[in-house]
């Protein structure tokens, strides 16, 4: 056997109880060999990773040769990720890195060349080279809900302020205890205390809310303070969102609510199944109200989906607002802009097969019962900002009450009929729960009228609208015309109206269109279905010069903050928000193109001008229904509205 060289003497001993060992002891004593240099290696690496922290400022060698001077991102298992100056990322060894101290510019005296101002911390808001430092401050939305509190679940807001390379140096958490937050501390604790790199006051701040400025800038008058958007809060929201959010349903076991409730409530959701709502009720526009006092639950509204053959299941919103927000969430997706779900809670019925696993096993292991294996009830509830609040006890014992009582109320052929046309129907029945009896009230069709009015709505011309559209097959032409002609008078005499000075008003043209051509009516108008009257229907159909594009689109922004004034309309503040400064000129565009021209209208157009001088404006626009087509008799017109509704299917 060759010698190992020449030994210190602790070596050599070690070496003298080598020779004695057997070939196994010394292959155990190889892999302890091994093992311990491996872990001496992760020491060291550890030992030089811990000089260093993010919002540190380093200096290493590239491959060139050349040097780079960087910002400490994140510590990683083997490497430290870098951003540099340049703005190029890096992953590099921590031993292959200096770090670089950064001068206290808080002690030096500013020179000619020098931007260096200090506010009441004593910290320069500008480096000594004349570098902007922007921060970002600003509230968002925490990505989960807090649950392991007194009390139910709650979603706290987070106040942050990112640095001026976009790292969060301070977070406060604003829970219900916590409501008001003391600005100026917060910012002060964020220049001397930063979470993440050096103590310093910064150049400028950025916020979107005009009133955390105006209260900071008392206390920090050398910072430039700009009221402006802060995508980068959204963005890292997102991240948020995407990383930490509860993404699927959680177990039933995991809600808090005792196995026994649990099973009542299974044992209701296979009745509710059976039952089969959604071929009773004819769409899923066809509202229910849902009252239970000793919940808290006054006037929720309840659609019923399924209609489509797919998708069955049950939303609740605790107001008629959050449904008409949940309406528009089609309208977004038609304009590629992605939506955000209004806060509501929803039972479906998957199959087995769509179940998560530990789901499965938690049912199976209680022996709780389902209708069959395509109908296991799935509870789950969207909260603001694409996520999920957590299932609680109450939300449980909610569906329960709520699933048997639709099933009585199913059984009540007056009850059916009141979605149709017929006279509204209350049922009112009291069950017994896990917390105790339950006297729960259902309504059908949904009581607008009383709803609107308790809401804030001047008078009942919008409940009553939707009542229409909502309840009734069939189109009632002369009830829309006695409600549109009413409307159109409030209109008129609104100081909205009165505030502009146009000649006469395209909101009977928008009245008329949307019922006549887009199967709706003003108090369910969607953007998508505005552009469409502005763009395509009214150059089509009305002989009007373009320059009056601009007095249409002036006297349709005065129609919709009529009506979101006086009835507090989802449908109204949406459609406002499309009537941008560009959009006069893309109507007067329209109105000039002769390919957009009726047949009625091309025969008495030439090219793109008139063949005869037409007034400024026409001294009457037609009526609310007189640009509508040709009556079909009344069957027809009975299908066409059911395939209409039922086409209003959204993706869930």
């Amino acid at each position: 056997m060759a010698l190992l060289p020449e030994l210190p003497a602790h070596l050599s001993a070690i070496q003298s109880l080598l020779d004695d060992c057997t070939e196994h002891d010394l292959s155990l004593i190889n892999v302890y060999i091994v093992e311990r240099a491996k872990q001496q290696q992760a020491d060291s690496r550890a030992a030089h990773m811990a000089r260093f922290k993010p919002g540190d400022r380093v200096c290493f060698e590239d491959k060139h040769g050349e040097p780079v001077e960087a910002i400490v991102i994140k510590p990683n298992k083997k490497t430290v990720t870098l951003l540099s100056y340049a703005g190029t990322k890096w992953n590099v060894s921590p031993e292959l890195l200096e770090k670089v101290e950064s001068p206290d510019t808080s002690r030096q005296e500013p020179t000619p060349l020098s931007l260096v101002q200090s506010d009441k911390s004593g910290s320069a808001s500008i480096s000594s080279i004349g570098r902007k430092r922007e921060w970002i401050g600003g509230l968002i939305d925490a990505p989960r809900f807090i649950t392991d509190e007194p009390g139910a679940p709650y979603r706290p807001q987070m106040f942050m302020w990112l640095n001026d390379i976009g790292q969060v140096i301070r977070i406060e958490l604003m829970g219900p205890e916590n409501l008001e937050l003391d600005l100026p501390q917060e910012l002060e604790m964020a220049i001397n205390e930063p979470a993440i790199g050096p103590a310093g006051a910064p150049s400028h701040i950025r916020m979107s809310d005009a009133r955390h400025i105006e209260i900071l800038k008392a206390s920090f008058p050398s910072i430039h303070f700009e009221c402006a958007p802060t995508p980068e809060l959204a963005r890292l929201q997102s991240i948020m969102q995407k990383d930490m959010a509860l993404s699927k349903p959680m177990t039933y076991s995991a809600t808090g609510a005792g196995a026994e409730a649990i099973g009542e409530f299974f044992d209701a959701a296979a009745l509710l199944y059976r039952a089969k709502p959604w071929s009773l009720i004819p769409h899923d526009q066809s509202l229910i109200s849902v009252s239970i006092e000793a919940m808290g639950v006054k006037h929720a509204a309840l659609s019923v989906i399924g209609q489509m053959g797919q998708h069955f299941g049950i939303l609740l919103f605790d107001q008629l607002v959050q449904y008409e927000r949940y309406m528009l969430m089609d309208d977004a997706l038609s304009r590629g802009v992605e939506p955000d779900s209004p806060p509501h809670t929803f039972l479906s019925f998957d199959p087995a097969k769509e179940i998560e696993a530990d789901i499965r096993k938690d049912i199976s292991s209680h022996g709780w019962k389902v209708a069959n294996t395509k109908a296991y009830p799935v509870l789950m509830a969207p909260a603001e900002g694409r996520t999920m609040r957590p299932i609680t006890p109450r939300d449980i014992t909610l569906f329960n009450t709520l699933a048997r009582s639709l099933v009585y109320a199913l059984s009540n052929k007056d009850f059916i009929a009141s979605h149709t046309g017929a006279s509204p129907t209350r049922i009112e029945q009291t069950l017994q729960t896990d917390s105790g009896p339950m006297t729960i009230v259902l309504e059908a069709p949904f009581p607008y009228e009383q709803v609107m009015h308790e809401n804030g709505a001047s008078d009942s011309l919008f409940a009553r609208l939707i009542t229409m559209e909502r309840t009734s097959d069939e189109m009632d032409w002369e009830l829309h015309d006695a409600l549109s002609t009413e409307l159109q008078d409030k209109y008129q005499a609104s100081p909205e109206a009165k505030a502009i000075d146009v000649a006469a008003s395209v909101s009977t043209l928008i009245m008329s269109f949307s019922f006549n051509y887009l199967d709706c009516t003003v108090a369910t108008l969607r953007p998508v279905d505005l552009e469409q009257i502005l763009y395509e229907i009214i150059p089509q159909k009305v002989m009007m010069p373009a320059s009056e594009a601009i007095n249409m689109i002036d006297d349709a922004r005065a129609f919709f903050s009529f009506l979101k004034r006086a009835y507090q309309s989802e449908h109204a503040d949406r459609c406002l928000s499309i009537l941008t400064d560009d959009a006069a000129t893309r109507m007067a565009a329209a109105m000039k193109n002769p390919n957009l021209f009726g047949m009625g209208k091309s025969a008495l157009s030439e090219g793109t001008g008139f063949p005869f001088d037409l007034p400024d404006f026409p001294p009457e626009l037609p009526g609310p229904s007189a640009t509508k087509p040709k009556p079909v008799d009344s069957k027809t017109k009975k299908k066409q509205r059911a395939a209409t509704k039922k086409s209003r299917k959204k993706n869930r």
